[in-house]
């Protein structure tokens, strides 16, 4: 080459604008890749915000745990009725052979 020659100086100069150059666009590549990626993870964040979103928040496990225990409440209930039920029927059964050994 002419440049080589005639002035070392421009020669250094060009040889750095072009590594300068080749350096500047590998940077660019990776920032538009690193991008893309920004892109991406942006994207699953706002899909998982909406479906957080749509989960039941601490109150409805709150109600939950309150539904729960009224539920068992009355479960245990129900059993002592249906005890107590048993118990009644008992005596009328006893009652009814009573009566019918009477008369």
């Amino acid at each position: 080459r002419k440049l080589e020659g005639s002035d070392p100086a421009t020669y250094e100069m060009i040889q750095k604008i072009q590594t300068l150059q080749k350096r500047l666009i590998f940077k660019t590549e990776q920032v538009v890749e690193k991008d893309l990626i920004i892109q991406e993870k942006e994207q699953l964040y706002n899909e998982i915000k909406t479906i957080l979103a749509r989960q039941p928040g601490p109150e409805v496990a709150e109600q939950l745990s309150v539904y729960q225990s009224s539920l068992r409440a009355k479960t245990r209930q129900l059993k002592a009725m249906a005890s107590e039920l048993n118990l009644y029927q008992a005596q009328v059964n006893e009652y009814k052979y009573e009566v019918e050994r009477i008369t």
